[in-house]
Protein backbone atom coordinates (compact mmCIF):
# COMPACT_ATOMS: atom_id res chain seq x y z
CA UNK A 1 0.00 0.00 0.00
CA UNK A 2 1.80 3.44 -0.64
CA UNK A 3 1.32 5.92 2.16
CA UNK A 4 2.03 9.44 1.65
CA UNK A 5 5.22 8.44 3.70
CA UNK A 6 6.45 7.59 -0.10
CA UNK A 7 6.32 10.78 -1.35
CA UNK A 8 7.79 12.42 1.55
CA UNK A 9 10.49 10.83 1.99
CA UNK A 10 11.35 10.71 -1.48
CA UNK A 11 11.56 13.87 -1.67
CA UNK A 12 13.80 14.34 1.20
CA UNK A 13 16.42 11.75 -0.17
CA UNK A 14 15.98 13.77 -3.43
CA UNK A 15 17.09 16.89 -2.25
CA UNK A 16 19.90 19.72 -4.13
CA UNK A 17 21.61 22.23 -3.19
CA UNK A 18 21.52 26.02 -3.79
CA UNK A 19 24.83 25.81 -6.34
CA UNK A 20 26.70 23.25 -7.90
CA UNK A 21 29.85 22.63 -6.59
CA UNK A 22 31.20 25.84 -5.43
CA UNK A 23 34.77 24.50 -4.78
CA UNK A 24 35.58 24.46 -8.38
CA UNK A 25 34.53 27.72 -9.23
CA UNK A 26 38.32 28.95 -9.08
CA UNK A 27 40.14 25.56 -10.12
CA UNK A 28 42.17 27.26 -13.20
CA UNK A 29 42.61 24.03 -15.80
CA UNK A 30 39.17 22.52 -15.12
CA UNK A 31 37.07 21.87 -18.02
CA UNK A 32 33.78 21.88 -15.29
CA UNK A 33 34.45 25.61 -13.77
CA UNK A 34 33.12 27.18 -17.47
CA UNK A 35 29.69 25.76 -16.38
CA UNK A 36 29.57 28.11 -13.68
CA UNK A 37 30.87 30.91 -16.01
CA UNK A 38 31.21 30.55 -19.50
CA UNK A 39 33.95 33.28 -19.42
CA UNK A 40 36.29 30.85 -17.98
CA UNK A 41 38.42 28.35 -20.05
CA UNK A 42 40.85 25.31 -19.49
CA UNK A 43 44.13 25.18 -20.37
CA UNK A 44 43.37 23.25 -22.95
CA UNK A 45 41.39 21.57 -25.63
CA UNK A 46 39.31 18.18 -24.33
CA UNK A 47 36.66 15.62 -25.38
CA UNK A 48 34.76 14.54 -22.92
CA UNK A 49 34.45 10.62 -22.26
CA UNK A 50 30.71 9.55 -22.63
CA UNK A 51 28.46 9.52 -19.68
CA UNK A 52 31.27 10.19 -16.92
CA UNK A 53 32.70 13.49 -18.69
CA UNK A 54 30.84 15.53 -16.16
CA UNK A 55 28.46 14.02 -13.59
CA UNK A 56 27.36 16.63 -11.31
CA UNK A 57 24.98 15.78 -8.22
CA UNK A 58 23.55 18.19 -5.49
CA UNK A 59 22.15 17.62 -2.12
CA UNK A 60 21.01 19.54 0.29
CA UNK A 61 18.49 22.21 1.75
CA UNK A 62 17.48 24.15 4.51
CA UNK A 63 17.74 21.54 7.32
CA UNK A 64 20.79 19.04 8.09
CA UNK A 65 20.95 15.44 6.91
CA UNK A 66 20.83 14.34 10.72
CA UNK A 67 17.40 15.99 10.72
CA UNK A 68 16.04 13.38 8.20
CA UNK A 69 18.01 10.29 8.68
CA UNK A 70 17.86 8.56 11.80
CA UNK A 71 20.33 5.08 12.50
CA UNK A 72 18.25 2.80 14.57
CA UNK A 73 19.91 -1.36 14.84
CA UNK A 74 22.33 -0.29 13.06
CA UNK A 75 20.50 0.72 10.21
CA UNK A 76 19.44 4.08 8.26
CA UNK A 77 15.53 5.34 8.30
CA UNK A 78 14.24 8.13 7.96
CA UNK A 79 12.38 10.57 10.29
CA UNK A 80 9.04 9.01 9.42
CA UNK A 81 9.70 5.27 10.67
CA UNK A 82 7.77 4.63 13.62
CA UNK A 83 11.22 3.54 15.77
CA UNK A 84 11.92 7.87 15.37
CA UNK A 85 9.86 9.36 18.55
CA UNK A 86 8.35 12.41 17.40
CA UNK A 87 10.16 14.24 19.56
CA UNK A 88 13.63 13.48 17.86
CA UNK A 89 11.56 13.77 14.08
CA UNK A 90 10.66 17.07 14.53
CA UNK A 91 13.32 19.08 16.58
CA UNK A 92 15.31 20.04 13.80
CA UNK A 93 12.51 20.73 11.51
CA UNK A 94 12.12 24.22 10.26
CA UNK A 95 8.61 26.15 9.92
CA UNK A 96 8.89 25.55 5.99
CA UNK A 97 11.53 22.44 5.18
CA UNK A 98 12.95 23.82 1.23
CA UNK A 99 14.25 20.73 -0.47
CA UNK A 100 15.61 19.86 -3.76
CA UNK A 101 18.01 18.05 -6.45
CA UNK A 102 20.61 19.09 -9.30
CA UNK A 103 21.81 16.39 -11.20
CA UNK A 104 23.52 16.91 -14.79
CA UNK A 105 25.26 14.38 -16.77
CA UNK A 106 27.28 15.31 -19.93
CA UNK A 107 26.82 12.91 -22.65
CA UNK A 108 28.97 14.24 -25.08
CA UNK A 109 31.76 17.56 -24.58
CA UNK A 110 34.46 18.85 -26.43
CA UNK A 111 35.95 22.43 -27.05
CA UNK A 112 39.26 23.94 -28.42
CA UNK A 113 41.12 26.94 -27.85
CA UNK A 114 41.31 28.88 -31.81
CA UNK A 115 44.21 29.75 -33.80
CA UNK A 116 45.62 32.97 -31.57
CA UNK A 117 45.24 30.45 -28.42
CA UNK A 118 42.81 33.28 -26.48
CA UNK A 119 39.29 32.62 -28.10
CA UNK A 120 37.99 29.12 -27.02
CA UNK A 121 34.74 27.17 -28.27
CA UNK A 122 32.58 24.59 -26.68
CA UNK A 123 29.95 21.82 -27.26
CA UNK A 124 27.97 20.51 -24.61
CA UNK A 125 25.37 17.62 -24.79
CA UNK A 126 23.92 17.04 -21.14
CA UNK A 127 20.85 15.61 -19.40
CA UNK A 128 19.57 17.86 -16.52
CA UNK A 129 16.89 17.44 -13.58
CA UNK A 130 15.73 19.80 -11.38
CA UNK A 131 13.96 19.09 -8.26
CA UNK A 132 12.64 20.87 -5.43
CA UNK A 133 9.96 20.53 -2.48
CA UNK A 134 8.28 22.89 0.32
CA UNK A 135 7.25 20.64 3.13
CA UNK A 136 5.91 22.21 6.33
CA UNK A 137 6.31 21.52 9.89
CA UNK A 138 2.39 20.65 9.84
CA UNK A 139 2.83 18.34 7.47
CA UNK A 140 5.16 16.32 9.79
CA UNK A 141 3.53 16.58 12.65
CA UNK A 142 0.37 14.99 11.10
CA UNK A 143 2.07 12.23 10.26
CA UNK A 144 4.28 11.51 13.66
CA UNK A 145 1.63 12.75 16.28
CA UNK A 146 -1.85 12.61 14.22
CA UNK A 147 -2.47 16.10 15.13
CA UNK A 148 -4.98 18.28 13.52
CA UNK A 149 -4.42 21.51 11.64
CA UNK A 150 -4.35 23.61 8.38
CA UNK A 151 -1.61 22.34 6.06
CA UNK A 152 -0.57 25.14 3.43
CA UNK A 153 2.07 25.42 0.58
CA UNK A 154 2.69 22.38 0.12
CA UNK A 155 4.48 20.93 -3.16
CA UNK A 156 6.70 19.85 -4.95
CA UNK A 157 7.83 20.66 -8.69
CA UNK A 158 10.47 18.81 -10.99
CA UNK A 159 11.92 19.29 -14.48
CA UNK A 160 13.73 17.39 -16.89
CA UNK A 161 15.42 18.30 -20.60
CA UNK A 162 18.03 17.37 -22.77
CA UNK A 163 20.70 20.68 -23.17
CA UNK A 164 22.74 21.28 -25.84
CA UNK A 165 24.94 24.13 -25.30
CA UNK A 166 27.47 25.73 -27.39
CA UNK A 167 29.76 28.58 -25.88
CA UNK A 168 32.53 30.42 -27.07
CA UNK A 169 34.87 33.09 -24.90
CA UNK A 170 37.02 35.90 -26.29
CA UNK A 171 39.53 38.76 -24.59
CA UNK A 172 39.04 42.77 -24.38
CA UNK A 173 40.71 45.90 -23.34
CA UNK A 174 44.46 43.65 -24.17
CA UNK A 175 43.43 40.23 -22.61
CA UNK A 176 42.13 42.18 -19.13
CA UNK A 177 38.18 41.55 -20.11
CA UNK A 178 37.06 37.84 -21.01
CA UNK A 179 33.34 37.97 -22.43
CA UNK A 180 31.48 34.65 -22.38
CA UNK A 181 28.46 33.39 -23.82
CA UNK A 182 26.45 29.95 -23.94
CA UNK A 183 23.83 29.43 -26.08
CA UNK A 184 21.42 26.28 -24.82
CA UNK A 185 18.77 24.68 -27.14
CA UNK A 186 16.58 22.68 -24.65
CA UNK A 187 14.55 19.61 -25.56
CA UNK A 188 12.34 18.93 -22.34
CA UNK A 189 11.79 15.36 -21.11
CA UNK A 190 9.30 15.39 -18.82
CA UNK A 191 8.14 17.94 -16.19
CA UNK A 192 5.26 18.14 -12.96
CA UNK A 193 4.03 20.26 -10.80
CA UNK A 194 2.10 19.27 -7.26
CA UNK A 195 0.75 22.09 -5.36
CA UNK A 196 -1.56 22.00 -2.43
CA UNK A 197 -2.66 25.23 -1.27
CA UNK A 198 -5.08 23.77 1.29
CA UNK A 199 -5.04 20.39 3.49
CA UNK A 200 -7.12 20.69 6.38
CA UNK A 201 -7.37 18.04 8.96
CA UNK A 202 -9.86 17.24 11.41
CA UNK A 203 -10.55 14.42 13.70
CA UNK A 204 -14.13 13.68 14.27
CA UNK A 205 -15.76 11.12 16.92
CA UNK A 206 -14.83 8.03 15.29
CA UNK A 207 -12.45 8.78 11.79
CA UNK A 208 -10.79 11.24 10.31
CA UNK A 209 -11.33 13.88 8.30
CA UNK A 210 -8.93 15.13 4.97
CA UNK A 211 -10.10 18.53 3.24
CA UNK A 212 -8.06 19.30 0.02
CA UNK A 213 -7.32 21.88 -2.44
CA UNK A 214 -4.69 21.18 -4.86
CA UNK A 215 -3.52 20.53 -8.40
CA UNK A 216 -0.99 18.30 -10.53
CA UNK A 217 0.04 19.58 -13.42
CA UNK A 218 2.49 17.10 -15.86
CA UNK A 219 3.94 17.03 -19.23
CA UNK A 220 5.46 14.43 -20.42
CA UNK A 221 5.61 13.02 -24.34
CA UNK A 222 2.99 10.13 -24.37
CA UNK A 223 1.05 11.32 -21.27
CA UNK A 224 -2.00 9.62 -20.23
CA UNK A 225 -4.16 8.63 -17.27
CA UNK A 226 -6.71 6.27 -16.57
CA UNK A 227 -10.26 7.76 -15.00
CA UNK A 228 -12.87 6.14 -13.17
CA UNK A 229 -15.91 5.95 -15.11
CA UNK A 230 -17.82 6.44 -12.56
CA UNK A 231 -16.40 9.02 -10.53
CA UNK A 232 -14.51 10.37 -13.93
CA UNK A 233 -11.52 11.28 -10.96
CA UNK A 234 -8.13 9.20 -10.60
CA UNK A 235 -5.62 8.36 -8.71
CA UNK A 236 -1.71 9.31 -9.50
CA UNK A 237 -0.82 5.21 -9.46
CA UNK A 238 -3.15 6.22 -12.75
CA UNK A 239 -0.86 8.09 -14.98
CA UNK A 240 0.93 6.78 -17.22
CA UNK A 241 3.92 8.04 -19.57
CA UNK A 242 6.58 7.45 -21.80
CA UNK A 243 9.29 10.23 -22.66
CA UNK A 244 10.35 8.51 -25.89
CA UNK A 245 10.42 11.89 -27.48
CA UNK A 246 10.49 15.87 -26.40
CA UNK A 247 7.68 17.16 -24.84
CA UNK A 248 8.56 20.84 -25.33
CA UNK A 249 11.52 23.17 -26.46
CA UNK A 250 13.36 25.89 -24.94
CA UNK A 251 15.88 28.56 -25.29
CA UNK A 252 18.74 30.09 -22.14
CA UNK A 253 21.69 31.53 -21.63
CA UNK A 254 24.80 31.50 -19.79
CA UNK A 255 26.42 34.90 -19.84
CA UNK A 256 29.97 36.01 -18.30
CA UNK A 257 32.88 37.85 -17.87
CA UNK A 258 35.96 38.53 -15.96
CA UNK A 259 37.99 41.29 -15.22
CA UNK A 260 41.54 41.82 -14.23
CA UNK A 261 41.61 44.76 -11.65
CA UNK A 262 45.18 43.66 -10.89
CA UNK A 263 47.95 42.12 -12.30
CA UNK A 264 46.98 39.46 -9.37
CA UNK A 265 43.27 40.51 -8.78
CA UNK A 266 40.33 38.97 -10.71
CA UNK A 267 36.77 40.00 -10.39
CA UNK A 268 33.75 37.45 -12.51
CA UNK A 269 30.58 37.55 -12.66
CA UNK A 270 28.02 35.41 -14.55
CA UNK A 271 24.46 34.64 -14.88
CA UNK A 272 23.34 31.08 -16.07
CA UNK A 273 20.45 29.37 -16.91
CA UNK A 274 18.72 32.48 -18.17
CA UNK A 275 15.76 31.17 -20.23
CA UNK A 276 12.67 29.03 -20.60
CA UNK A 277 11.05 25.79 -21.96
CA UNK A 278 7.84 25.73 -23.51
CA UNK A 279 6.05 23.02 -22.74
CA UNK A 280 3.04 21.29 -25.35
CA UNK A 281 -0.66 21.16 -24.25
CA UNK A 282 -0.74 17.75 -26.23
CA UNK A 283 1.52 16.06 -23.73
CA UNK A 284 0.07 17.55 -20.65
CA UNK A 285 -2.33 15.53 -17.99
CA UNK A 286 -3.79 18.17 -15.67
CA UNK A 287 -6.38 17.04 -12.09
CA UNK A 288 -7.49 18.90 -9.45
CA UNK A 289 -8.13 17.94 -6.14
CA UNK A 290 -10.96 19.00 -4.39
CA UNK A 291 -12.94 16.79 -2.04
CA UNK A 292 -12.80 15.51 1.83
CA UNK A 293 -12.11 12.18 2.28
CA UNK A 294 -12.71 10.72 5.61
CA UNK A 295 -11.17 7.13 6.65
CA UNK A 296 -10.44 5.51 10.17
CA UNK A 297 -7.14 3.91 9.43
CA UNK A 298 -5.04 4.78 12.83
CA UNK A 299 -1.55 2.82 14.27
CA UNK A 300 0.15 3.43 17.53
CA UNK A 301 3.80 3.76 17.37
CA UNK A 302 5.90 2.17 20.59
CA UNK A 303 6.12 4.42 23.27
CA UNK A 304 3.42 6.87 21.97
CA UNK A 305 0.05 7.94 23.93
CA UNK A 306 -1.63 8.51 20.59
CA UNK A 307 -2.93 7.24 17.59
CA UNK A 308 -0.94 7.75 14.52
CA UNK A 309 -3.34 8.64 11.33
CA UNK A 310 -2.39 5.42 8.87
CA UNK A 311 -3.25 7.74 5.45
CA UNK A 312 -3.18 6.38 2.43
CA UNK A 313 -1.75 8.79 -0.71
CA UNK A 314 -4.33 6.19 -2.90
CA UNK A 315 -6.70 8.19 -1.29
CA UNK A 316 -6.42 11.21 -2.67
CA UNK A 317 -8.31 11.68 -6.41
CA UNK A 318 -8.60 14.16 -8.78
CA UNK A 319 -10.54 15.62 -11.33
CA UNK A 320 -9.31 15.59 -14.78
CA UNK A 321 -9.34 18.80 -16.78
CA UNK A 322 -8.01 19.88 -19.89
CA UNK A 323 -4.36 20.12 -20.21
CA UNK A 324 -2.85 23.27 -21.27
CA UNK A 325 0.72 24.87 -22.52
CA UNK A 326 3.00 26.05 -20.14
CA UNK A 327 6.27 28.28 -20.48
CA UNK A 328 8.43 27.91 -17.35
CA UNK A 329 11.36 29.83 -16.71
CA UNK A 330 14.66 27.94 -15.80
CA UNK A 331 16.20 27.86 -12.30
CA UNK A 332 18.38 31.16 -12.97
CA UNK A 333 21.90 31.55 -10.86
CA UNK A 334 24.09 34.91 -10.73
CA UNK A 335 27.65 33.82 -9.68
CA UNK A 336 30.21 36.44 -8.47
CA UNK A 337 33.42 36.08 -7.62
CA UNK A 338 36.59 37.16 -6.61
CA UNK A 339 40.08 35.91 -6.68
CA UNK A 340 43.39 37.14 -5.17
CA UNK A 341 46.87 35.82 -6.65
CA UNK A 342 48.56 35.59 -3.33
CA UNK A 343 51.78 33.85 -4.57
CA UNK A 344 53.53 33.43 -8.25
CA UNK A 345 50.26 31.70 -9.61
CA UNK A 346 50.60 29.00 -7.60
CA UNK A 347 48.35 29.85 -4.78
CA UNK A 348 44.99 31.92 -4.47
CA UNK A 349 42.34 33.14 -2.59
CA UNK A 350 38.42 32.97 -3.69
CA UNK A 351 35.54 34.36 -2.55
CA UNK A 352 32.05 33.08 -4.25
CA UNK A 353 28.85 33.97 -3.95
CA UNK A 354 25.78 32.10 -5.39
CA UNK A 355 21.90 33.01 -5.69
CA UNK A 356 19.39 30.25 -7.51
CA UNK A 357 16.31 31.01 -8.19
CA UNK A 358 14.13 27.84 -6.87
CA UNK A 359 10.75 27.71 -7.48
CA UNK A 360 9.85 28.35 -3.55
CA UNK A 361 12.74 30.33 -2.87
CA UNK A 362 16.08 32.08 -3.82
CA UNK A 363 18.60 30.51 -2.14
CA UNK A 364 22.13 31.81 -1.16
CA UNK A 365 25.44 30.94 -0.89
CA UNK A 366 28.70 32.45 0.05
CA UNK A 367 31.83 30.19 -0.30
CA UNK A 368 36.18 30.93 0.75
CA UNK A 369 38.41 28.53 -0.59
CA UNK A 370 42.25 28.57 -0.70
CA UNK A 371 43.51 27.18 -3.91
CA UNK A 372 47.18 25.87 -4.44
CA UNK A 373 48.62 25.28 -7.94
CA UNK A 374 51.99 23.63 -8.06
CA UNK A 375 52.44 23.23 -11.43
CA UNK A 376 50.10 23.33 -14.99
CA UNK A 377 48.89 20.23 -14.75
CA UNK A 378 47.94 19.56 -10.92
CA UNK A 379 45.03 22.11 -8.70
CA UNK A 380 43.42 21.46 -5.48
CA UNK A 381 40.70 23.44 -3.75
CA UNK A 382 39.34 23.61 -0.27
CA UNK A 383 36.08 25.85 0.49
CA UNK A 384 33.81 26.53 2.90
CA UNK A 385 30.09 27.24 1.91
CA UNK A 386 27.38 28.94 3.91
CA UNK A 387 24.09 28.86 2.75
CA UNK A 388 21.64 31.47 4.22
CA UNK A 389 23.60 32.39 7.06
CA UNK A 390 23.32 29.06 8.53
CA UNK A 391 26.19 26.16 8.90
CA UNK A 392 27.50 25.03 5.57
CA UNK A 393 30.24 22.43 4.62
CA UNK A 394 33.76 21.73 4.12
CA UNK A 395 34.69 21.01 0.51
CA UNK A 396 37.64 19.81 -1.30
CA UNK A 397 38.55 19.37 -5.06
CA UNK A 398 40.85 17.79 -7.19
CA UNK A 399 41.96 18.67 -10.91
CA UNK A 400 44.47 16.63 -12.80
CA UNK A 401 45.79 17.63 -16.46
CA UNK A 402 48.77 15.72 -17.37
CA UNK A 403 49.64 15.34 -21.31
CA UNK A 404 46.25 13.35 -22.68
CA UNK A 405 44.08 13.27 -19.53
CA UNK A 406 41.93 15.56 -17.53
CA UNK A 407 40.07 13.85 -14.55
CA UNK A 408 38.45 16.04 -11.94
CA UNK A 409 36.52 14.81 -8.46
CA UNK A 410 35.16 17.35 -5.94
CA UNK A 411 32.89 17.23 -2.77
CA UNK A 412 31.46 19.49 -0.17
CA UNK A 413 30.43 16.97 2.39
CA UNK A 414 34.11 16.57 4.14
CA UNK A 415 35.21 17.03 7.54
CA UNK A 416 31.99 16.08 9.49
CA UNK A 417 30.14 13.39 11.28
CA UNK A 418 29.14 9.95 9.70
CA UNK A 419 26.33 7.74 10.85
CA UNK A 420 28.07 4.35 10.51
CA UNK A 421 27.21 3.76 6.96
CA UNK A 422 29.30 6.87 6.16
CA UNK A 423 25.93 8.96 5.24
CA UNK A 424 27.26 12.06 6.22
CA UNK A 425 25.10 14.40 9.13
CA UNK A 426 24.56 17.85 10.23
CA UNK A 427 25.00 18.84 6.86
CA UNK A 428 22.87 21.13 4.71
CA UNK A 429 24.83 20.66 1.44
CA UNK A 430 26.11 17.50 -0.27
CA UNK A 431 27.49 17.65 -3.93
CA UNK A 432 29.61 15.54 -5.58
CA UNK A 433 31.05 15.99 -9.16
CA UNK A 434 33.16 13.74 -11.51
CA UNK A 435 34.82 14.71 -15.02
CA UNK A 436 37.16 12.49 -17.56
CA UNK A 437 38.02 13.53 -20.62
CA UNK A 438 40.91 12.88 -22.90
CA UNK A 439 42.90 16.19 -24.44
CA UNK A 440 42.50 16.94 -28.23
CA UNK A 441 46.52 16.91 -28.34
CA UNK A 442 46.54 13.06 -27.06
CA UNK A 443 48.03 10.43 -28.74
CA UNK A 444 44.67 9.24 -30.19
CA UNK A 445 44.08 12.48 -32.14
CA UNK A 446 47.85 12.03 -33.23
CA UNK A 447 47.88 9.01 -34.77
CA UNK A 448 44.10 10.15 -36.89
CA UNK A 449 45.97 13.84 -38.06
CA UNK A 450 49.21 11.97 -38.50
CA UNK A 451 47.33 9.50 -40.97
CA UNK A 452 45.35 12.51 -42.07
CA UNK A 453 48.96 14.60 -43.07
CA UNK A 454 49.91 11.49 -45.24
CA UNK A 455 47.20 11.32 -46.95
CA UNK A 456 46.65 14.81 -47.41
CA UNK A 457 50.24 14.52 -49.64
CA UNK A 458 48.71 11.74 -51.81
CA UNK A 459 45.16 13.99 -52.20
CA UNK A 460 46.79 17.33 -52.61
CA UNK A 461 45.97 17.31 -56.37
CA UNK A 462 42.37 16.93 -56.04
CA UNK A 463 41.81 18.48 -52.37
CA UNK A 464 42.04 22.19 -53.66
CA UNK A 465 40.86 25.02 -51.61
CA UNK A 466 37.73 25.07 -53.50
CA UNK A 467 37.51 20.80 -52.62
CA UNK A 468 38.07 21.38 -48.71
CA UNK A 469 35.71 23.93 -48.49
CA UNK A 470 32.77 22.06 -49.86
CA UNK A 471 33.88 19.12 -47.62
CA UNK A 472 33.69 21.56 -44.92
CA UNK A 473 30.06 22.24 -45.81
CA UNK A 474 29.15 18.82 -46.30
CA UNK A 475 30.58 17.78 -42.99
CA UNK A 476 28.69 20.24 -41.34
CA UNK A 477 25.66 19.34 -42.78
CA UNK A 478 25.94 15.89 -40.97
CA UNK A 479 26.99 17.02 -37.65
CA UNK A 480 23.72 18.94 -37.59
CA UNK A 481 21.95 15.92 -38.69
CA UNK A 482 23.20 13.69 -36.09
CA UNK A 483 22.39 16.12 -33.40
CA UNK A 484 19.24 16.34 -34.78
CA UNK A 485 18.89 13.47 -34.49
CA UNK A 486 19.87 12.83 -30.76
CA UNK A 487 17.22 14.98 -29.64
CA UNK A 488 15.08 12.74 -31.51
CA UNK A 489 13.61 15.81 -33.58
CA UNK A 490 14.49 13.45 -36.54
CA UNK A 491 15.33 10.16 -37.78
CA UNK A 492 17.76 11.11 -40.73
CA UNK A 493 19.88 8.22 -41.83
CA UNK A 494 23.03 10.09 -41.62
CA UNK A 495 25.43 6.88 -42.76
CA UNK A 496 23.73 7.23 -46.14
CA UNK A 497 25.32 9.87 -46.55
CA UNK A 498 28.88 9.11 -45.96
CA UNK A 499 29.86 8.87 -49.48
CA UNK A 500 29.06 12.28 -50.73
CA UNK A 501 32.37 13.13 -48.42
CA UNK A 502 34.28 10.72 -51.37
CA UNK A 503 32.06 12.26 -54.46
CA UNK A 504 32.11 15.63 -52.92
CA UNK A 505 36.40 16.26 -53.80
CA UNK A 506 35.83 14.51 -56.91
CA UNK A 507 33.03 16.50 -58.73
CA UNK A 508 35.02 19.42 -57.60
CA UNK A 509 37.92 18.89 -59.43
CA UNK A 510 36.44 17.66 -61.91
CA UNK A 511 34.29 21.08 -62.29
CA UNK A 512 37.53 23.07 -62.13
CA UNK A 513 38.40 21.76 -65.63
CA UNK A 514 35.03 22.97 -67.09
CA UNK A 515 34.61 26.14 -69.11
CA UNK A 516 32.66 27.93 -66.51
Amino acid sequence: MKKIYTLIAAALLATGAAAQNPTAYFMEGSTFRSQFNPAFAPLRGYVNIPAIGGVNINVGGNIAVDNILFSRDGKLVTLLDSSVSAADALSGLKQNNLLGMDFRMNVIGFGAFTKNHKNFWSFDLNVRVNEDANLPYSLFEFIKLGKEGQIRNFGTSTDSYLEAAFSYSFPLMDDRLYIGIRGKFLAGLARALVPYDRFDISLREDRWAVLTQGTLDLTAAGAKVETDPDSETFEIGDLDFKPTKPAGYGFALDLGATYDILPNLQASLAVTDLGFISWSKKNSVMGVSTQETEFTGATVPENASEPVPDFDLEMLKFNQVDGRSTTKMLRASVNAGLEYEVWRHKIGIGLLYTARVWEYKTMHNITGSVNFHPVRWFTVSGSYSVIDNRGGAVGLALNLCPNWINFFIGTDVLITKHTPQFVPVRQRIMNVTLGIGVLCSAGFVLVFQGASVLLAQVLAPVLSDAAIAELTCCGSVMIVAISLNMLGLTKIKTADLLPALLFVPLFTWLFSYLPL
